[in-house]
């Protein structure tokens, strides 16, 4: 298909006044010649935006180290090669060292495993009840048989003999039933997430259940008398002593049942040990840790513009259950979460690339914008068209991802249809962009935000003033994940600067040291992210930045590290030369300011630096400002949103954020209807359209 640009696409181009090729491609006289003009607004650092120093960043964090990032000139060091290093090479040629890494890869493998038997555990368990059961019954019927039988001697041995038979050919199948049966109903009666959708007795029932079928197997398991506790296993060569599969099987029953047991009576947390010297070991355990605010739409009544968005804004953009097309036989936060991603596909969108460049270091960075097509076929070629009718998305995408996400295409290619035109913010260094300095991505930093919005705006302005009226169209920050916790911040701390007329966070937390003791997140799905963000950056593009950063010691820490906390520990927070994690997270966070809720940093040394009794940066929110999370979230625990008094926090500054808050829909899932695939993320996607029109609507009756 040819597709064709309108002129409504090119006068928005042109007065974006972005360079359509990277910068660093061009002379510095062509550069200044066709873009330095266009620029001079972007020329600074916006207000309340948070930066580090590039040479402080660039430098402390080299202390005990025998050399510096800086020349005898005082200037930077020339960035190192981008792209991948030999794994010999990045543990400095040692194979021992690379012995060590290597053992750290069965950490996602095994997360891997505790992690589908969560995902699948109430379909497992009642199809292995409904076998132990099948089984428990045979066995009383052999037993019953056995014994009519016994009359005559021979034939009642006989009947021993194939009752031993065919108990041997099955029990092999019996024990793995039984414990997969077990352990599926300990994770219904113990797991979070369960237990938030089903309640505890649910779970309890069918683990008492299935813990008396197991115990009552194990006991009529029958064993040869010659057979001990050791099976003697012969060949010609060797004899070796092998465990009896039967008190193997009544070994790991009893295990299953202390686990469960063990797992239960910490349900309540229990306080974390304030003498470690690792701040993750520091942080109370929040045990089973159950949402204790309500789902819904949190608003404040007060603020006029607000209450306007929130009675145009449809139900159905925070309401989320089977009634309004929730996808019934999924039934957990970890499912929401996991099916959408494993069957979601969404058709590659156009895009065409410009760049923006942020004062503060120099960095060029890339917005990939997306026009809609005019709805006119013109003998098989399509046409591009900029509708100044309807809004415009600034998207920020979620860790490692960028344009090409899946649920970024959904969205795109939803909002295309609809006349509007999506921009999206890669993050540096994301998608293969070129990265011109050592400031890499770190999740605190607001300043692209900020750069990437304020060209958006004037572009938008101009055109405007060219046509000779003023600026209808709305601009809308959307973001997912990590791009929803930069959002907030930078929407929180550049207050009335904020050059977006509205943003709306999906799946992201404003409290994110709410997550350093999420440790089922840390045990069950950041294995998987820490490898493949440290995989597909670090060591493919990275290696050779943070191993001249860093020690030799911080460095293969680093490769080792098993969770996204760990790995912030050991390379972000080094690297950038933050204090330490807490600080980083606090930098980080829209509510990073204030005292952290929940006696999450009761005995945290430092804690005494946040603002006490006061909201702190979330109240100079400046803009309608929308939070949309599901309570069952397996990465983004429900704390993040930083307080269990909602209400507060709407009504706190000029009652600008609003909460949408749905019971169920996992991270960045929220599937629909009996086929997922079909819908993809529909009902994510159609939130953050429903809130843009009702911002829309409510800012033109108010003009």
């Amino acid at each position: 298909v040819v597709i064709q640009v309108d002129s409504s696409v090119q006068a928005f181009l042109e007065h974006l006044g972005l360079p359509l090729v990277h910068p660093l491609n061009y002379t510095t006289d062509d550069y200044d010649q066709v873009f330095t003009s266009n620029e001079e607004h972007l020329s600074s650092v916006g207000e309340g935006v948070f930066e580090l120093p590039p040479i402080a960043a660039a430098s402390s964090a080299n202390v005990g180290k025998k050399y510096h990032l800086l020349t005898n000139n005082n200037e930077l060091l020339p960035t190192p090669f981008v792209g991948p290093m030999s794994p010999m090479e990045l543990h400095d040629h040692s194979l021992y060292e690379l012995a060590l890494t290597l053992t750290k890869v069965g950490a996602p493998l095994i997360a891997m495993g505790e992690l589908w038997l969560r995902l699948f555990a109430f379909y497992i368990c009642p199809l292995c009840l409904l076998w132990m059961i099948y089984r428990d019954l045979c066995g009383n019927q052999k037993k019953a048989s056995t014994t009519d039988t016994k009359a005559n001697k021979s034939n009642a041995k006989a009947t021993k003999s194939a009752a031993h038979d065919v108990d041997n050919s099955c029990n092999n199948k019996d024990m793995f039933i039984s414990i997969v049966g077990l352990a599926s109903s300990a994770v219904l009666f113990t797991d979070s997430l369960y237990v938030y959708e089903f309640g505890r007795l649910f779970g309890f029932s069918l683990w008492c259940v299935a813990t008396v079928l197991a115990i009552r197997l194990a006991l009529s398991l029958r064993t040869n008398p010659s057979d001990n506790v050791m099976t003697r296993t012969k060949n010609k060569n060797s004899s070796i002593r092998m465990p009896n599969k039967n008190v193997m099987f009544q070994s790991a029953i009893f295990v299953c049942i202390s686990t469960t047991v063990v797992v239960y009576l910490q349900s309540k947390g229990h306080v974390g040990n304030p003498h470690s010297n690792a701040i993750l070991h520091q942080m109370p355990h929040p045990g089973i840790d159950l949402p204790t605010i309500e789902p819904g739409l949190y608003y404040s009544k007060s603020n006029p513009l607000v209450s306007s968005i929130a009675s145009n804004l449809k139900e159905s953009a925070y309401t989320y259950d089977v009634q309004h097309g929730a996808t019934p036989y999924l039934v957990s936060g970890d499912q929401r979460t996991g099916i959408p991603f494993l069957v979601n596909s969404v058709e590659d969108q156009q895009y065409m690339r410009v760049y923006v460049t942020n004062p503060s270091d120099s960095e060029h960075l890339a917005l990939d914008i997306a026009f809609p097509f005019d709805g006119f076929n013109y003998g098989g070629k399509r046409k591009l068209v900029h509708d100044s009718a309807n809004p415009v998305y600034l998207v920020l995408h979620g860790l490692n991802g960028g344009s090409h996400e899946e649920y970024v295409k959904d969205l795109v290619q939803r909002r295309r249809a609809e006349g509007s035109t999506v921009v999206v913010m890669i993050a540096r260094g994301m998608m293969d962009t070129t990265m011109s300095g050592w400031n890499v991505f770190h999740g605190a930093r607001t300043g692209d935000a900020d750069i990437a919005a304020r060209a958006l705006k004037k572009g938008l302005t101009s055109l405007a003033e060219s046509q000779s009226r003023p600026r209808r169209q709305v601009l809308v920050g959307v973001g997912y994940s990590m791009g929803a916790i930069v959002l907030s911040n930078y929407v929180a701390r550049s207050g009335e600067h904020c050059s977006l007329d509205a943003a709306i966070a999906v799946s992201g937390g404003l409290d994110m040291r709410q997550n350093l003791n999420f440790h089922r997140s840390m045990r069950l799905w950041q294995p998987m992210l820490t490898f493949g963000l440290r995989d597909d950056m670090l060591i493919a593009k990275y290696a050779r930045f943070y191993k001249q950063k860093l020690t030799r010691g911080q460095f293969l820490r680093m490769l080792r590290t098993t969770s996204v906390s760990a790995l912030d520990v050991e390379a972000i927070v080094t690297y950038n030369s933050f204090n330490d994690l807490v600080h980083y997270y606090s930098e980080m966070s829209a509510m990073g300011d204030r005292i952290a809720e929940f006696g999450l940093l009761d005995t945290y040394s430092n804690s005494s630096e946040c603002v006490a009794d006061e909201w702190g940066r979330i109240a100079n929110t400046s803009i309608p400002f929308a939070v949309l999370q599901a309570l069952d979230d397996p990465l983004v625990g429900w704390r993040t949103i930083g307080t269990d008094k909602p209400q507060e926090l709407v009504d706190s500054g000029n009652g600008n954020v609003m909460l949408l808050l749905t019971k169920a829909g996992g991270h960045v899932g929220w599937p629909l209807g009996m086929n997922p695939a079909a819908n993809s993320w529909k009902w994510m996607s159609d939130s953050v359209r429903d809130f843009a029109l009702a911002v829309d609507e409510s800012m033109r009756s108010m003009k």
